[in-house]
């Protein structure tokens, strides 16, 4: 199976290379675990590697988004031109419903013809927990991303999802998507650390550890030698 280079520093080493190709994955984690920067890495790593890439932000303005690039001296410049598209959703549906909360389909109609008029290879979903409010139950849910995720594998990209974790909908997300990537920031003996672990990954014989990263200029960087308990 074909591999697609994560950008994360340190951290293709415990996923076999990489994400497998034309897979969703989902990556969790509580406010301030950097899971916006992770997305923002992962579209970066594409742009050097001559791919196109897709960061939609669903809550953010695209304002936001350059300022993050920006942070952490990630050089995105070169690839503005054809390459990288960073687009606010909720700006460009402002006016056009009274209800600001959409579901899957409303999403899927806006990247059906958008992915294949400019050649996406990577999208980056940030975030769906306010997606999620759009379903009475967690079974409507299931069955709605579901739908959407077998809609981006025929797509044929590689696609991150961004959520909150303490908005996650009794785990529905994680049962659908090919994996679940947990970021946080926690107390370990009185420092505080940042950590990543990846609870599932299909098709790969990943790393079950929980392991530090760094926030250094140009992003995150994964210690993979290094495991937290």
């Amino acid at each position: 199976m074909s591999r697609i280079k994560s950008g994360i520093k340190g951290l293709d080493n415990l996923i076999q290379g990489g994400f497998p190709s034309r897979s969703v994955h989902l990556l969790q984690g509580p406010t301030g675990s950097a899971k916006t920067l992770f997305g923002l890495q992962f579209i970066h790593g594409g742009l050097k590697n001559q791919e196109c890439g897709l960061f939609l932000s669903i809550e953010e303005s695209r304002e936001n988004m350059k300022r993050a690039i920006k942070s952490f001296d990630l050089d995105w410049k070169p690839y503005e031109n054809g390459r990288s598209y960073l687009i606010d959703y909720g700006e460009l549906r402002r006016g056009d419903l009274e209800d600001s909360v959409i579901g899957f389909k409303e999403l899927q109609e806006f990247l059906d013809n958008f992915i294949s008029e400019n050649d996406i290879d990577r999208l980056v979903i940030d975030s769906i927990s306010a997606i999620s409010l759009y379903y009475s139950s967690p079974e409507k849910l299931r069955r709605s991303l579901f739908e959407f995720c077998r809609f981006l594998k025929e797509k044929d990209l590689v696609t991150l999802l961004i959520t909150e974790s303490v908005k996650s909908r009794l785990g529905v997300e994680g049962f659908v998507t090919d994996s679940v990537i947990n970021l946080d920031y926690e107390d370990f003996e009185g420092e505080f650390r940042r950590s990543i672990k990846i609870y599932k990954m299909r098709f790969t014989k990943h790393d079950p550890y929980k392991h530090p990263f760094l926030i250094l200029d140009g992003g995150i960087e994964v210690s993979e030698e290094e495991t937290l308990r």
